[in-house]
């Protein structure tokens, strides 16, 4: 917000002869124009400042949302303008007034899918997250609702039957007052079902959890898959205030502001928000949103997949390169994109509270934070955040929420357990860090060894 807010006192105080250059810059069939502004005032205005703020607006007004104090405004003439420019000029003249916390495009932005290669090993990604392992403890708990914020979902599919009805941004209309769910574009259902395809049923994939129950919030009503931002934000804060505890969103966009405030609002109600990181293969140095968890993608050999971003935005990578998955139609195939590695990270969450469904949301979150495998430079870093998510580190980190000594999650406490921690403390796996301080030493081996001896 410091870039955009010193660009626009320079533009008042340099009088130069060349043309400057716009805020924003569209990327057709990533980011594009749609003659909207979304509109935040600042938050510390006093009641005379946030009324300036709102009067100013008057006559242009879409949209209010007032549980993220958001407005959607149209810009005057904005069609009879070169294309961009009325959104450029009007976000600079709404900024340099000092009442507006942000002032972007209401982008209309895309789905992140590439295309694949059909010759990558069959769901290759199961086998990197040791997800056969953790089948073995819960395939996930039908009490657990994950949601998807996309283009539907094929209601009629095999693999997709775990469902729960869900809502239509794009018409603001619940599914059970009428509100079209079904799968338009094609990309819905194959993000639905990395996250939660029914497995061990004799016939195409599986996804992270079987039996995790799904929620699809369909965010547009175009067969080309586009979606207004303020669409893709309104589905996840439906989603999670009508009983998901995660909304994941597979689209461009994530480092608009916007994004950040709806991460702020789903965590103030107790929930997980998780955004893409996109497939531009940029370095996203430039922000980082405390209550998002933004997605990168890896590929089968455990190395950031060519398309992924990266950087110090991303909390953790997922595998998101050749994803088998349902697709429309009753069919599968293998997509590419951080759209896949999202979903991917949704479902390793509904399985760890389907292990611990009392667990609050950060710690969900940081269970799967810290159960992830180290695939930069040691420890948590800038470009892989804290690594690629391990399904069955999560589920023992989750089983030691219940019982701590337990460290092999077979239910039983026994000399298993303390050769499995001994092994990674040996090593100084993060797995070992016992106590949760972000160090593997001697403070762990003693709080494992006190819990050993106590049992559960």
């Amino acid at each position: 917000m410091k870039k955009v807010a010193m660009l626009v006192v320079l533009a008042g105080l340099c009088a130069v002869a060349e043309a400057k250059p716009p805020l924003f810059v569209e990327r057709p069939g990533a980011l594009e124009f749609s003659g909207q502004l979304i509109v935040r005032p600042r938050q510390d205005l006093n009641t005379e400042g946030a009324a300036r703020a709102r009067e100013r607006l008057t006559g242009m007004v879409k949209n209010y949302y007032p549980e993220v104090d958001e407005y959607t405004i149209f810009v005057p003439n904005a069609d009879r303008r070169a294309r961009g420019t009325g959104e450029n000029d009007l976000a600079a003249e709404l900024m340099a007034t000092g009442d507006y916390q942000y002032v972007h495009p209401n982008w209309i932005c895309y789905p992140l899918n590439t295309p694949n290669d059909p010759y990558f090993p069959s769901m290759w990604h199961h086998a990197n997250m040791q997800s056969e392992l953790a089948w073995n403890v819960t395939t996930g708990s039908s009490s657990i609702l994950v949601a998807m914020t996309d283009t539907g979902v094929d209601y009629n599919h095999v693999e997709l039957q775990n469902r729960v009805p869900g809502y239509n941004s794009a018409s603001n209309m619940a599914e059970t007052d009428g509100g079209q769910i079904y799968d338009i574009h094609g990309h819905g259902t194959h993000v639905a079902g990395c996250a939660a395809a029914t497995g061990n049923n004799n016939t195409g994939v599986a996804g992270v959890g079987w039996n995790l129950k799904f929620m699809m919030c369909r965010v547009t009503d175009s067969s080309g898959g586009g979606a207004y931002f303020e669409d893709l934000t309104e589905a996840a804060r439906w989603a999670v205030e009508h009983g998901s505890r995660t909304a994941s969103t597979s689209y461009t966009g994530v480092e608009y502001e916007t994004i950040s405030t709806t991460g702020d609002y789903i965590d103030s109600i107790g929930g997980v928000y998780l955004y893409a990181a996109d497939n531009s293969s940029r370095d996203h140095y430039y922000f980082d949103w405390p209550n998002v968890i933004v997605v990168g993608a890896t590929d089968w050999t455990d190395n950031r997949a060519w398309f992924s971003s990266y950087g110090l935005a991303c909390d953790v990578f997922a595998p998101g390169d050749g994803i088998w998955s349902s697709t429309v139609g009753n069919t599968y195939a293998a997509w590419s994109g951080t759209s896949m590695a999202t979903p991917v990270a949704n479902g390793v969450l509904g399985i760890i509270w389907s292990v611990n469904p009392a667990l609050t949301h950060h710690e969900a979150r940081d269970i799967m934070f810290n159960s992830c495998d180290d695939i930069g430079a040691p420890g948590e870093d800038n470009v892989y955040g804290h690594g690629r998510v391990n399904l069955y580190k999560a589920v023992q980190a989750a089983l030691a929420t219940l019982c701590p000594a337990d460290f092999n999650g077979d239910g039983f406490v026994n000399g298993d357990d303390y050769d499995a921690f001994a092994e990674v403390f040996d090593v100084a796996n993060p797995a070992a860090d016992f106590n949760n301080d972000g160090f593997v030493n001697g403070d762990d081996y003693d709080l494992f060894a006190e819990h050993f001896d106590v049992g559960c």
